[in-house]
């Protein structure tokens, strides 16, 4: 990150103006910032900032709300916090100091992506960038601080790869920084933490837990002055470890961590209370200590709503609701479990997501559009060109006779090579219609497995619940045919609803890397219907971007489907392999076999070519009748850098 402007030689200037000692003020603000009481903090910072304003120090008047923002940011007030930024703001920019008010956009975007108001954060996060672009001295803490909160905004969007791709940027710019100790591990520590998320979200819970202790080593480095931001991340850090131990069954551990959070976080830090809360009632539940479970349930609900946490609501109502149907209590629980089901459609959808991606969108149909038009420019220009030089090469022939089966054969030669970059700029131009289709095929496939899972899923799961809270009504339902064959095909019902919404959108990629997933795949196949399949993997396959990962199990996936509906195969053979920069995809059944000259391409077939020349890869497809079908495919593995979308 380049930033500019002579921000120093601009502060002197600055100063020079006031008749207040500017020293002093910024010294007193950054002590009342560091104040463990974030009410003390709060008052005294206003307080500083219209001193500053009064002496006409706006840098100090900018930097003091600024602070007090981020104090009322800490107590979950989000309202106030976004109040006090952007009264911020105007002295900022009344300073002439560009990085002030890049710091300012950038405490915006983190109250709106903490809001769920993800294009505002984004816009707000770009702003940032923007300005700090056009300054000439390096900025790290600010640009730290705008990649940071990118990372968080694209983690609330479950896009791992630009989620990383930001967080990486931060951490280049912290190893750059030749600042103080306590500076360093400031900016650190949320990049620790990030990463510790990371990891924890894709169920690597070993790596997560390792990063998440590394935070809290980390920050014991920090100076007695700094005890609020030491103690901010040690309560995140522990109350996530508690997650995580919770997650993986261990109790004790996550019982032991949540308290701990709460103990440095009462009073201060009220979304870790609110998480930690979380964590103790599931603890509770598992223990079959009901009522603490409720309690403690309901306390979270009620400052989840307070501090308008729908995500951690909407989990909460389900919690509550597994609480009481433990229970036997029905009516409760399927109180909460439509309230459940309601909360999840105000929740982060397909269209929010298309705003924050309508800029990116927007430039790159913009670049394909203009690589289209240039494409055909230099069509347009080759088709000219050898219409330019048909008519010179026939007044040369009518001229000069002699020449004429050199100019002949030098025609032929340029014609071949006029028609050879023609070829070329078409088939770039397929292939990225081809990307095209295979991506709307995609983004169609995401679509259908929320609508499932989140629409369709949650209306069979009420169904669910009010067939159990009739039975608790009458008790002679039990004994009725008619009510148990009902709620085996609710069952049944759900079972295949969630095998479909899993082919459709396999989050078992984000989970699991690509070889671990299509085994996974391939045992489920072969649970379900008998098919024997023995999948083999060569190489190494932890670098392939997440879309190439994602277009391989698509292969596989098609090529499985295809076996299973038309070879009556018994036995299949799927084998990967990486051979330096290309992958290749080798599938075999011993079923029935086709004759390839007879037998026209269907729909599997179809789509399977779609994809593989949409990667610009080849396959062949050998088969007889009685003896079987083999398909061969080869792949260049793109170059990996740019962040990907997931």
């Amino acid at each position: 990150m380049v930033v500019t402007g002579k921000n120093s030689y601009a502060q002197e200037k600055h100063q020079a103006k006031t008749n207040v000692d500017t020293v002093a003020l910024d010294l007193s603000i950054k002590s009342a910032a560091y104040i463990t009481n974030p009410d003390t903090a709060i008052q005294q910072l206003k307080q500083l900032g219209q001193k500053s304003i009064d002496a006409g120090y706006f840098l100090g008047a900018a930097r003091a709300f600024r602070a007090a923002g981020g104090r009322y940011f800490d107590l979950g007030n989000y309202e106030d916090a976004l109040v006090y930024y952007k009264k911020s703001l105007p002295f900022a920019e009344k300073t002439g100091l560009k990085d002030q008010a890049a710091r300012c956009h950038n405490c915006f975007a983190l109250v709106y992506a903490t809001q769920g108001n993800y294009t505002e954060a984004s816009e707000e996060c770009f702003k940032a960038l923007d300005i700090l672009k056009t300054i000439d001295t390096s900025d790290y803490e600010t640009g730290i601080s705008i990649y940071t909160n990118l990372a968080y905004l694209y983690e609330c969007l479950g896009q791992a790869g630009k989620r990383i791709y930001y967080l990486t940027q931060a951490e280049i710019l912290i190893r750059k920084w030749n600042t103080s100790p306590d500076m360093m591990i400031r900016s650190l520590a949320p990049i620790l933490a990030g990463k510790a998320n990371y990891f924890s979200d894709n169920q690597m819970s070993d790596s997560a837990i390792k990063y998440y202790k590394e935070v809290l080593n980390v920050i014991k480095g920090l100076g007695a002055d700094k005890e609020s931001v030491r103690l901010y991340h040690e309560a995140n850090a522990l109350v996530n470890l508690g997650e995580i131990y919770g997650r993986n069954c261990d109790w004790e551990k996550s019982v032991s961590y949540s308290n701990k959070a709460i103990a440095i976080a009462r009073g201060k830090y009220p979304d870790v209370v609110e998480c930690a809360y979380y964590n103790l009632g599931q603890a509770f539940r598992y223990f079959k200590k009901y009522r603490e479970a409720e309690d403690i349930f309901l306390q979270a609900l009620k400052m989840s709503n307070a501090l308008q946490h729908k995500a951690l609501l909407t989990a909460g109502y389900g919690y509550l609701a597994d609480v009481y149907r433990d229970t036997r209590q029905y009516e409760k629980a399927l109180d909460y479990t439509d309230s459940m089901i309601a909360l999840k459609d105000t929740l982060v959808t397909a269209e929010k997501i298309k705003n924050i991606r309508q800029e990116d969108a927007k430039y790159h149909i913009a670049e394909k559009d203009g690589q289209i038009a240039r494409n055909e420019l230099l069509i347009a220009r080759q088709k000219d060109k050898i219409a330019r030089k048909n008519l010179w090469i026939g007044l040369i022939s009518a001229s000069v006779l002699l020449l004429m089966a050199l100019s002949g054969a030098l025609y032929r030669n340029s014609k071949l090579k006029q028609a050879g970059i023609i070829r070329s700029l078409k088939q770039e131009n397929k292939i990225s219609i081809l990307k095209g289709v295979v991506q709307g095929e995609e983004n169609e496939r995401i679509r259908l497995a929320r609508e499932l899972h989140d629409g369709i899923g949650g209306m069979l799961s009420a169904t669910k619940m009010r067939f159990m809270a009739l039975r608790h009504d009458n008790e002679d339902l039990v004994r009725s045919p008619r009510y148990l064959e009902a709620m085996g095909l609710l069952d049944i019902m759900g079972d295949e609803i969630r095998k479909t919404s899993h082919n459709l959108m396999p989050e078992v990629l984000l989970k699991q890397n690509l070889t671990e997933a299509l085994r996974t795949y391939c045992n489920n196949i072969q649970a379900g219907t008998g098919l024997q399949i023995n999948f083999q993997s060569f190489g190494d396959f932890s670098n392939l971007s997440n879309d190439f990962k994602l277009n391989i199990y698509r292969i596989v996936q098609e090529l499985l489907k295809n076996i299973q509906q038309h070879a009556n195969a018994t036995y299949a053979v799927v084998q990967l392999m990486i051979l330096e920069a290309y992958l290749t995809v080798s599938v075999e059944d011993n079923g029935k076999g086709f004759n390839t000259d007879e037998t026209k391409d269907g729909i599997g077939l179809h789509n399977l070519k779609t994809r593989v020349l949409s990667l610009d890869g080849h396959y062949t497809l050998k088969s007889e009748q009685g003896k079987g079908t083999t398909v061969y495919i080869e792949l260049g593995i793109p170059i990996a850098g740019k962040p990907m979308d997931t």
